[in-house]
């Protein structure tokens, strides 16, 4: 019992030197405030839950409110159903950007609900591969993005690599489904069509009219089976140069009526394949600049320089050098082949 005592004060003695002026904390807590606690936490998740579970039945009926309230294309069941109801271009394809306006259509950022809205880019980038401006291309980056998302062309359609050369952008490979033509010609207005739409400096058909009184009959004509029928033909199609001496066409120096007309160059161009001399080929320029300025071709078609310009009947087929305009609007390249090879005239 001494001992006891004698330990109790000598402890009260070590807590008086040892700890004097700490303030006491308090007391542990008691089983029935530990149950308290986890009541309240038990509480607090409860009310998580169903503040969770009330956001996700407002995200689901605003789901359900866009799906009654959606725009009358995504009810639709075909693509031509799709066609009838989008606005069109004055060429009569589809204007994606006009149906975006009016709220035709209501593009969704990803097939996921919660995928992220992208931003829009507005950025032009201009294609100038032609000295004549009506040539000049204007990409729009804002008019794409607000439907399509970066990824869409870059990089698999357009590479982006820092100081890489630019992709060579031209029609034949446009209709061959490359760059471009990816989605025009498919879902977006085709690349025969539309013309002013990337090509601004051309006129747009819908509200152009020519400032003069036509000079000739074909100059009425509203179609082109109207202008064929007027035109000189030949068994390979229209005869141009006959039409120009006839007078049935009387082509103008440009659109502008003040352009100043341009001289014809009366120069011709041998070609003589290594392999077969035979077949040269005689390239008038006269007959060609009597009706088309030395920019149609020079320098974006046929680069003026000795030996640039490996032309073969191939790349001519595929759209390429004369087959830019031959087998669409002068005769056919497999079919004319007295006109540029007079070898085989008459045949």
């Amino acid at each position: 019992m001494l001992a006891a005592l004698l330990l109790a004060a000598c402890s009260e003695k070590m807590r008086s030197t040892f700890f004097d002026g700490v303030e006491k904390g308090p007391p542990p807590p008691t089983h029935k405030v530990h149950r308290d606690l986890l009541r309240e936490i038990g509480d607090l998740e409860r009310e998580l839950e169903k503040t969770q579970q009330a956001l996700e039945n407002a995200r689901k009926a605003r789901g359900t409110g866009e799906e009654k309230a959606a725009v009358p294309a995504e009810q639709v069941k075909t693509w031509a159903e799709v066609v009838e109801l989008l606005p069109k271009d004055y060429a009569g394809q589809v204007d994606w950007v006009q149906a975006l306006a009016a709220g035709s259509i209501a593009p969704r950022p990803g097939i996921d609900a919660n995928t992220p809205v992208q931003a829009v880019f507005d950025f032009d980038v201009k294609f100038a591969d032609s000295s004549s401006e009506m040539f000049h291309v204007a990409y729009s980056h804002a008019a794409h993005t607000a439907v399509l998302s970066c990824a869409t062309c870059h990089p698999a359609i357009f590479p982006l690599k820092r100081g890489a050369k630019p992709p060579v952008v031209t029609m034949a490979k446009l209709k061959a489904g490359k760059y471009c033509g990816v989605c025009h010609g498919k879902v977006a207005f085709g690349v025969d069509q539309a013309c002013a739409r990337c090509h601004q400096g051309s006129p747009n058909q819908g509200d152009w009219r020519p400032s003069e009184a036509p000079r000739t009959p074909i100059e009425r004509a509203r179609s082109w089976k109207e202008a064929e029928r007027l035109l000189p033909a030949t068994p390979v199609g229209p005869d141009w140069a006959k039409a120009l001496v006839d007078g049935v066409i009387a082509p103008r120096a440009g659109i502008d009526p003040k352009a100043p007309d341009q001289a014809v160059f009366p120069v011709d161009v041998e070609l003589v394949p290594a392999a077969n001399p035979a077949f040269k080929v005689v390239y008038p320029h006269a007959a060609h600049t009597a009706v088309l300025s030395c920019a149609t071709c020079h320098p974006a078609i046929f680069q003026m320089k000795k030996g640039a310009n490996p032309i073969d009947m191939a790349k001519i087929m595929a759209g390429e050098y004369c087959g830019r305009c031959h087998g669409k609007v002068a005769f056919a390249v497999p079919t004319g082949c007295g006109r540029c090879h007079p070898v085989l005239a008459g045949q």
